[in-house]
C-alpha cells in the first residue's frame, strides 16, 4: 500500500457548505460561487483551516498581511466585513462568528 496519497497537496476545503478551491483560487458557498480578492480567499483559507478554533487577530496580521496588528487593524475589519457581505449575499445562515476584540471563528455548523 503506497502512503503517496498522504503526501498529495490539498487542492480543495469543504466545510459548512463552503468550498475553497486552492488549484484555481475558487470560492463556492451553497454551490453558488463568490467572486473573491486574493486577500479575502487568504483570510477565508486562514480561517477554514483552523475551524471550530479561534484565530486571534495577531495571526491574521502576521500570516495575511505580513505585518503586526497596530498597522492593519482597521484593514481586518473592513476586509472581514467585505467577505461577510458577500457570504451573506448566499444566505443569512453565519459561517463567521467574531470574538470581540480578540479574532474570528469558521464555524463548521449552523449556529441554533
Amino acid at each position: 500500500m503506497s502512503t503517496q496519497a498522504s503526501h498529495l497537496p490539498l487542492d480543495k476545503l469543504l466545510i459548512a457548505q463552503v468550498e475553497l478551491n486552492f488549484l484555481n483560487r475558487s470560492v463556492l458557498f451553497l454551490g453558488q460561487p463568490i467572486t473573491t480578492t486574493g486577500l479575502e480567499f487568504n483570510l477565508l483559507a486562514l480561517l477554514m483551516s483552523d475551524a471550530g478554533a479561534l484565530v486571534a487577530r495577531e495571526v491574521i496580521a502576521e500570516c495575511i498581511f505580513q505585518r503586526k496588528l497596530a498597522s492593519c487593524d482597521k484593514s481586518i475589519n473592513s476586509h472581514m466585513a467585505n467577505l461577510r457581505k458577500k457570504l451573506l449575499m448566499i444566505s443569512k445562515r453565519k459561517v463567521i462568528k467574531t470574538i470581540k476584540g480578540q479574532g474570528y471563528i469558521f464555524l463548521q455548523a449552523e449556529l441554533t
